[in-house]
């Protein structure tokens, strides 16, 4: 009988300690900012050479974009050049291939009361989804004419800088 009170004595024993040391404990919740891992951030340079493939035309005309896309400032500069050509208006769109797609922005409009220059010049800054949609290789130049809308178009490609 002394035996069963010494055994009930420790196992009472043993369930305060455990209990004891699980209250006693608190759990470390790591900060979310410090389990992130963020990924690099990349320069790419941006191309996309401008031409009658894809619009249906018979144009003779071209053009040349060349450019740069940062991704931690959002900013894509670019260059556009072209010949054999009376752009009408040069414009960046969102969409699939072989779709008239979202229009992004205009980056040339005849009689807008900027001068005519070539090379056309410029930087934009994008909003997460255009950057999205950008990347994945979703952005094409379309220059329109008085003849034909468009007239010739190309997709932007990039390759890591």
């Amino acid at each position: 009988m002394r035996g069963n009170v010494i055994w009930f004595f420790l196992l009472r024993m043993a369930v305060v300690i455990l209990l004891c040391g699980a209250v006693g404990c608190k759990k470390i919740i790591a900060n979310e900012d410090d389990t992130r891992i963020k990924p690099p951030v990349r320069t790419y340079i941006v191309t996309a050479r401008i031409d009658k493939k894809g619009t249906n035309s018979s144009s003779e005309g071209t053009a040349v974009l060349k450019g740069e896309y940062d991704e931690h400032t959002k900013s894509l500069d670019y260059s556009l050049e072209y010949k054999n050509i009376d752009p009408q208006l040069i414009a960046f769109r969102s969409g699939a291939k072989g779709s008239v797609g979202t229009l992004i922005t205009e980056i040339y409009k005849k009689g807008d009361g900027k001068p005519v220059v070539d090379p056309i010049k410029g930087s934009l800054v994008l909003t997460p989804l255009q950057e999205r949609s950008l990347l994945k290789g979703q952005w094409f130049v379309v220059v329109n004419t008085l003849v034909m809308n468009p007239e010739i178009s190309g997709v932007l490609t990039f390759k890591q800088k």
